[in-house]
């Protein structure tokens, strides 16, 4: 049924798919502790992983192109980038900060240039019939009150902050252990499963676990290298542009990459409301020249550096945006794509084994009903094949 409509597989997906959220959220309340103690754990595994993948490829060519030690490999490679991050805490970092600052103190001025905005329209006669005066006393809301209430909401969650504090040191802790076990220990791992679990894999679940690996590791370095590339060609074009805060603008661009589908959308909007009331013709400028490089990348550089190893449908990943932005923020957005795909994979390939895994009698069944066909031509068939 399913491979006569793709909209019906799309549904059915995107109703499993918010099902479970639900069910996870209404959960909140009894997994919470849970949810949080996991959380510790997960985040620095996660980003431990991340960096992983993107070190790993550097560790294994000084290993096996200049026959370096694997560890004085990894000590290089470590190096490499805890002097980066530190290059970019020294000399990056105050200038970062000094833009934020100038940025922060910039949105008096935007403020008031949305109310003279505001006040312009009152006097079009086509807003005539609009309470133009109650949008103002809406927007009358001064910096101070603002500030206040931040500081009330600290205030009365001090205990949530301290824990977010403690949670934030830990992570910064984990992480890079994480990091240097992945890179010491990772490549034994599959070996290791080969030689015990998987001694007997009549499945060839370890061709499986190659596959993924391979295809997550081509994943994360590919969309960490187009990432960078769309970065520092931000960072250059608002420079030449004029924009006062290229950097802040072009390393949220860069972050936002990372985010699959409405990534590069969503790193143009500091931009936009920044300038959009300021100086509009330079954010009419920044915006032209952000949307060719989103073309650049979609068409020649993203297909040629990641490929299609994540093929998602668009609608899917929409919803698994949407939900997993709900539990998870913004990390939650990057990793949903990956991890359902790999769940996906998993999903074909048991189903597969146990079509391919049945009785002689049953096969012959099955291959009477026209289901006994080799795995591909069953997947294409059962799953439309998912494009973005």
């Amino acid at each position: 049924m399913f491979h006569k409509s793709k909209l019906m597989f799309w549904t059915s997906e995107v109703l499993l798919l918010t099902i479970i959220f639900f069910i996870w959220r209404q959960m909140g309340d009894m997994i919470t502790p849970i949810v949080s103690v996991v959380n510790t754990i997960l985040i620095p595994f996660l980003v431990g992983g991340f960096l992983y993948y993107i070190t790993n490829p550097l560790v294994k060519f000084l290993q096996e192109k200049l026959k370096i030690n694997r560890m004085i490999g990894i000590l290089i490679t470590l190096s490499l980038l805890f002097g980066l991050i530190a290059l970019g805490v020294i000399y990056l970092l105050p200038i970062l900060i000094n833009q934020l600052s100038s940025l922060i103190n910039s949105t008096q001025g935007l403020y008031w240039e949305i109310q003279s905005f505001v006040n312009q329209l009152s006097k079009n006669p086509l807003f005539r019939n609009l309470n133009i005066q109650s949008t103002i006393q809406q927007l009358n809301l001064s910096y101070v009150d603002i500030l206040q209430n931040i500081l009330n909401s600290v205030t009365n969650s001090l205990g949530s902050v301290l824990s977010a504090v403690v949670n934030t040191l830990m992570i910064l802790i984990m992480t890079p252990i994480f990091l240097v076990y992945f890179l010491m220990d990772g490549h034994k791992l599959l070996p290791m499963l080969e030689r015990t679990v998987l001694k007997r894999d009549k499945l060839n679940i370890s061709s499986l676990l190659t596959n993924l690996n391979a295809t997550v590791a081509r994943y994360i370095s590919g969309i960490s290298i187009d990432a960078l590339i769309i970065g520092a060609l931000a960072y250059i074009g608002y420079s030449v542009i004029g924009l006062k805060y290229a950097l802040v603008f072009a390393i949220f661009s860069s972050l936002a990459n990372l985010i699959p589908y409405v990534g590069p959308s969503i790193g143009l909007i500091p931009m936009v409301i920044t300038y959009a009331f300021t100086d509009p013709q330079k954010m009419v400028a920044a915006l032209i020249y952000m949307l060719i490089i989103q073309q650049v990348d979609g068409n020649i550089l993203y297909p040629r550096i990641v490929g299609g190893v994540m093929k998602v449908h668009p609608i899917t990943i929409m919803v698994l945006l949407l939900l997993s932005s709900n539990i998870y923020g913004v990390l939650g957005m990057i990793v949903a794509i990956p991890t359902y795909s790999i769940l996906k994979e998993i999903a074909k390939f048991l189903a597969t084994s146990m079509i391919i895994t049945r009785k002689p009698s049953s096969r012959r069944r099955t291959k009477s009903l026209g289901l006994l066909i080799n795995k591909d031509e069953f997947w294409s068939r059962l799953i439309p094949e998912s494009r973005d």
